[in-house]
This record gives C-alpha cells, structure tokens and sequence, in this order.
C-alpha cells in the first residue's frame, strides 16, 4: 500500500510524458481543423518545443531536488515536487498562448525530472534486500500505466478537459501519502532520530521488536561509518567503487534514452498515422500502452528472480531486433514500394519494441542507479545520473522530428539499433548483478570488478 499510493506521482509522471501524443494532433488540427484549443493550429516547430520541455524542465529539477531531499527529507520533498506538475496541468488546461504551453511544459519537467530522481530512492530505502529490484522497477509499471491513461483518454477529451482530468491522481497524492507514507529510514538514520526510526521500521518491517533494534543498530552504524567521508564529488570520482558505479548508470541511462524511446512514446500516434497500418491510430497507441503496462509488470516479478544483467541483455536484443524490422517498412514505404502486405509489421515491430524496452530497460536502470550508491554520495550520484537522462531526453524528443526529416524514418530507428546493439555489449562487459546483495556486497564488487 505505501508504495502504491508513492507511486501515483510515478503515474503522473507517465501521464506526463504520454499527454503529447494525443494533444499535438488536437493543437496542430489534424484531428478537427475547426475545434483548436488556441484558436489557430501550432507550428512543427511548436509541437517540437512542446513536446522536449518538459525533458528539458528536468534537467533542471535534480540539482535543486538531491539538496532538498538531504535537507528535508525524501517525504516532503516528493511532496514538494508535485506541486508545480498540479499547477502546469492547470496552466495549460486555461491557456491562451503557445508561450503558455512553453512555461507549463517547462515547470512541469522541474516536477518530473526532480520526481524520477528522488522517488526511486525513496523506494529502494523503504525496500528490503530480497525485493529491492520488485519495489524498485513497480515505479516503472505507474510510470506506464500514467502513459496508458493519457493514450486512452486523450483522444477523447478536449485539451482542456484532459489537463484537468490529469490533475486528480496528484489530488489524490498529496493528503494519502503526507497521512499514510513515513520517511525513508536511512534519511532518518542519517538525522540521528532514532525515535521516528524505530517507528518507521515497525511500519515498513512488521518484524518483533529485538529485530526491529538490530536493523536499527546496523543502520546507524553503516550511516556513521558512511559519514566520516564528506560525499562530495571528489569522492564519488576517486573511489574505485564509486567511480564504477557512476560509469555504470550514467552508461546504461544513455543507452536507455538513445534507444529511442522517448521519440516513439511523444510521437506514437504521428508514427502510426503514418504507417497506414489500417488501425486507427489511437486504437494502434492503447494497444501498445496496455501491452507496455503488462510487460513491465512482469518484469518488476522477474527482476529479483533473474536478475537485472540477464533481462538487460534481453532487452536490448529485442529492442535492436524490432527497431531493424521498424526501419526496414519505412525503407519499403519511402521508395514506394507496395507495403499493402505489410501492413501488420509496423504495429508488430512497435508492440515488439515496447515489449523489448520494458522487460528491461526501462525500468532496471532505474533500480541500478539507487542501489549501487551509498547514502553519503547518492544524491549527488543520482543528480548527475538524472540530469544525463534528461539531456538525452530532451535532444531525442527535439530532434527527432528534424532527425526523421533529414535521414528519413527507416535510418533514424536503424540509428536507434545501433544504440541497443552498443547497449548490449557494455551490458555485458561492464554491468555487475546486484540481485539479492546488501549495500555493501555491492560496493565490494565495484571495487575488485575490473
């Protein structure tokens, strides 16, 4: 229950990212030329800033967000950060202007990429060692099951009315999780409050009071061990252990973003548009929402079972795979070749890629990132990490649209393989299993993998 009400941020934040594909038909007027939500239809140039903002917004968010959680706590600052997402969906619900869009799309980054920061640590220290990874990539399932939502309603509401439907799951977040949710324990052991510790681990453990004590003991004495080291970036760049673990997820968080994802998810119903794939596209995007729903299901059941190198590594193959057979219809369509006995391939290679993504990539390097990192240096290593993935975000997200015009849709995700294929040979050489091991077996073998 604690991590299903965390979660309805996570949901938002799908929401986020999934609101553009059904709302840019509807401003640019391809889908009613005479109903337009600013009066006159935006420009490709507009769509493309509407859609990268919010991408570019969370570049911003993490570096002011990891100082906040230190200071605050990751309860108030989750808090915190749902605030400007609630008031950017009511910007854009009333907005006039373009302009209006801009700011909005922008503020509401700050929220997102600050979230996608702080909500997966939260989530790995509320977690015990044997479902780590299950809690950690379940933020992934919201994140989708948000992305599904926007799909699903999207089309059929106005823009205005989506907006302000959009706003009820952070309603609903904001009195539940201040009620219901306690603060991380690390952070509290980090505070010396040993009060509120001892009660959050009654809530979180459900164990007799002798083992609540040890964990506690344990706790405090890995945080006051942690603590004699400042944290800071001199540190995080010349410990061996560390310094691996940043290559580690800065690596696997590029290859996430460069892969493709964001393009196909912002663009989903343009890119179905144009593959007279016979579906209607919004019918085509639901399929592929629902299916990205359960796939990620599935894999938050399988991460602490086979671990996250091997469902990486599977991941990344079919990803590449699906991409190869996406680019090779576009090619046939391009040159006017009759495609009229392909037309399944597009729909298939999409729904293949979703399944591929998010039986692995999606959401395991989330998992990865918050726990190869000890609390002392985590939330400058997870600031730096997010702010990466927003990076390459936002640069897919803006370019994609120049980048499919220059090299056509067949190159582009042929471009996008070859970022998978890469993906999985440093998967492969460089990523270390952290299934099922503590903190501190984690750093051991950071420190003697070569």
């Amino acid at each position: 229950m604690l991590t299903l009400t965390a979660n309805l941020l996570a949901f938002t934040c799908g929401v986020a990212y999934g609101w553009s594909s059904p709302a840019i038909p509807k401003l640019n007027g391809s889908t009613d030329p005479n109903d337009l939500h600013l009066g006159s239809p935006i420009t490709p140039s507009d769509e493309s800033w509407i859609v990268s903002l919010v991408s570019i917004g969370a570049i911003f968010g993490p570096i002011f967000a990891g100082k906040l959680a230190d200071k605050l706590g990751r309860k108030k600052t989750l808090i915190i950060l749902a605030c400007p997402i609630l008031v950017a969906f009511l910007v854009m619900a009333f907005a006039k202007s373009v302009l209006e869009f801009y700011v909005a799309r922008f503020l509401m980054g700050l929220g997102v990429g600050s979230v996608f920061m702080i909500l997966p640590m939260y989530l790995i220290e509320i977690a015990e060692d044997h479902n780590r990874g299950r809690l950690g990539c379940l933020m992934a399932v919201f994140i989708n099951l948000g992305t599904l939502f926007a799909y699903s309603a999207g089309p059929y509401l106005t823009v205005q009315s989506f907006c302000l439907v959009c706003t009820v799951p952070l309603i609903i977040f904001l009195p539940l999780f201040f009620i219901w949710n306690p603060e991380s324990p690390q952070y509290l052991a980090a505070r010396n409050n040993q009060e509120q510790l001892k009660t959050c681990l009654s809530k979180l453990r459900n164990k007799p009071v002798g083992e609540i004590e040890k964990i506690m003991f344990g706790m405090s004495q890995m945080i006051q061990e942690l603590n004699q080291n400042n944290g800071g970036i001199k540190e995080l760049f010349s410990t061996r252990s560390l310094r691996k673990g940043l290559t580690i997820t800065v690596g696997l968080i590029l290859f996430q973003q460069f892969s493709g994802i964001n393009a196909v998810l912002s663009y989903m119903q343009t890119i179905f548009s144009a593959t007279q794939s016979g579906l209607p596209p919004e019918i085509s995007t639901v399929i592929v929402g629902t299916i990205q729903v359960l796939v990620t299901i599935v894999t938050s059941a399988l991460v602490d079972r086979l671990g996250r190198k091997v469902l990486l590594l599977m991941s990344v193959s079919g990803s590449a795979v699906s991409l190869i057979a996406l680019g090779v219809y576009f090619f046939l369509f391009d040159n006017h070749f009759n495609v009229d006995a392909l037309s399944w391939l597009p729909v298939l290679s999409l729904i293949m890629f979703i399944i591929s993504f998010n039986s692995g990539l999606a959401s395991v390097p989330w998992a990865v990132m918050a726990e190869v990192f000890p609390p002392n240096v985590k939330s400058l290593a997870l600031t730096l990490t997010t702010v990466v993935c927003f990076i390459g975000a936002s640069i897919i997200t803006l370019y994609f649209p120049s980048m499919a015009l220059f090299f056509g849709m067949a190159t582009s995700f042929w471009i996008f393989a070859a970022v998978c294929i890469c993906g999985g040979i440093f998967v492969f050489f460089r990523l270390i299993e952290t299934k099922g091991k503590s903190l501190q077996e984690i750093q051991e073998l950071l420190g003697n993998s070569t």
